[in-house]
């Protein structure tokens, strides 16, 4: 009796339709290396590794799914005086797309910053990466932690597209507050001119004293190239900043020649109350010679005026730097 009821089974599932999942993985494993000597204000000579960047990347794809991966740690010289480990885990996410749209989970670039600032963040060694010896001077983050993001699908609009994203980062998990940092943004792109403009919102209980109102930012940023010239500017304004920031504003000009880049960006930020009157300003110049499609040598240069005499950044410094990029 058990031998008939095996051969029926048999029989059934040899006359039923075999449902196969396609699928399919596409791994990437890359490295990037920076060096360079460094002449900074304040400081004595140094040659220092600015970063060394291990990472993979990957897609995951079915039918009707497709799951991007992104995982990467870092190390740099100048961690420790950011406060850093060592070594830091700067990705850790997950990005789901389908046609109804991508969900963002974990942690890595800020979209604010990706589909914003970036733009304008166009040097080798004085940029926003952590691993950068000086800051620059808008206040939005670069990295951040514990994503929940959605972006729509992409809409046509005139000779480009559209989408919109919202989402919510939750940094702290013992101050009464599931979203310590809300954003939402609006992004176009097409071949030859892009702009986005941004929200965000920290709550009052975000920082280790509780403020009287939230903190919030709004941003603007558009780029545009003709030929071998790019032109782009960002705004961003601050309103209740829990330092006594207010708005900043850049522009930045990159232009490439046979295998050289030549870049020159300009920051201007201004502060509240009783530093009302002071302002503080940054011009960085960089010449990047392309080797090959791995190797890569520059030259930069930094230069901030003075800050507010009570602010006491000490990531604000001028600075000459001469270096190599090396990329596997």
């Amino acid at each position: 009796m058990k031998l008939n009821y095996l051969a029926i089974a048999c029989l059934i599932a040899s006359a039923s339709p075999l449902t196969v999942l396609a699928e399919s993985f596409n791994n990437n494993f890359y490295g990037e290396a920076q060096g360079q000597s460094t002449w900074q204000t304040g400081k004595d000579y140094q040659t220092e590794v600015q970063q060394l960047k291990a990472g993979l990347s990957g897609l995951y794809k079915t039918d009707n799914l497709k799951v991007k991966y992104d995982a990467e740690a870092q190390y740099s010289d100048n961690f420790s005086d950011r406060g850093y480990d060592d070594i830091e885990v700067t990705i850790a996410r997950a990005i789901f797309l389908t046609n109804y749209g991508a969900v963002v989970v974990g942690k890595g670039y800020s979209g604010v910053y990706s589909e914003i600032y970036q733009r304008v963040d166009i040097h080798q060694s004085n940029n926003a990466e952590l691993a950068s010896s000086n800051k620059m001077l808008w206040d939005q983050v670069t990295y951040t932690d514990n994503i929940f993001a959605y972006a729509t699908p992409k809409f046509d609009l005139a000779s480009g597209k559209i989408k919109f994203v919202a989402a919510i980062v939750s940094l702290k998990n013992d101050n009464g507050s599931d979203g310590d940092v809300l954003s939402a943004r609006i992004v176009y792109n097409s071949s030859s001119f892009n702009t986005s403009a941004g929200y965000v919102r920290v709550d009052k209980s975000y920082p280790a004293v509780d403020k009287e109102n939230d903190y919030e930012r709004f941003s603007i940023g558009a780029d545009y190239q003709l030929g071998n010239v790019t032109v782009a500017g960002l705004v961003e304004l601050n309103e209740h900043a829990f330092s006594k920031n207010e708005n900043t504003y850049v522009g930045a000009v990159k232009y490439r020649l046979n295998d050289f880049d030549f870049g020159v960006s300009y920051q201007h930020k201004t502060y509240t109350d009783e530093w009302k009157d002071d302002s503080q300003a940054l011009l960085i110049g960089s010449v990047n010679y392309h080797y090959s499609k791995a190797l890569s040598f520059f030259v930069e240069a930094s230069f901030f005026d003075d800050a507010p005499t009570t602010y006491g950044d000490t990531y604000c410094e001028d600075t000459v730097n001469i270096g190599f990029n090396f990329k596997l």
